[in-house]
Order: C-alpha cells, then structure tokens, then sequence
C-alpha cells in the first residue's frame, strides 16, 4: 500500500485496503499488513483468522438473521412514521 497524503486523505494512485470486518463492536477495521505502522498508532486492532467451511455457515445464518431483523424494525419505524403524517395531514385538512 502506498502512504497516504500528508492530510491523511487516499491519494488517487493509493489502493485502498480491500480486506475488511465489521466489528460487533460497530467498527469497520482493515487489514493492516503493509500499513505503515505510525497511521495506525493508538488506534483500536482486531486481530481475526480466516472462518472454517462450519463456521462461514453458521455466520451466513446469523448475518442472515440480523438482516432480516434489521429490516423488519426499519419498515415498522416506516410505518409508524407514514402513520403519524398522514393523521397530521388529516387534522390540517380537519381545520
């Protein structure tokens, strides 16, 4: 990986790191081989290994799950959200 820009900012001719993992912690985190160790000082690590054929299974299932779940709570708050406005909209045309 080349060095980024003094202003910390991807240089076009930079690849950016294509390895990466969404942390449950909510972080997305890169791998560091050939970063210059001074970028990333100080900054949260997470050290992970290469899943298993078993193990990718049972992850696909719980990323599945989670997505699902994810879904179903956006469009309720969808919903109620499109519910609230149209009985504002109601009331206004009510006056």
């Amino acid at each position: 990986m080349r060095p980024s820009g003094s202003d910390g900012e991807t240089r076009e001719d930079e690849e950016p790191p294509t390895e990466l993992c969404l942390g449950t912690d909510g972080i997305l985190y890169v791998n560091a081989e050939g970063v210059d160790p001074e970028k990333i000082q100080g900054r949260k690590m997470f050290h992970g290994y290469a899943m298993t054929p078993e193990e990718r299974t049972i992850a696909v299932v719980e990323i599945h799950r989670l997505a699902f779940n994810i879904t179903v709570s956006v469009q309720g708050e969808i919903r109620q959200r499109l519910l609230r406005k149209s009985r504002r909209q109601k009331k206004q045309k009510g006056r």
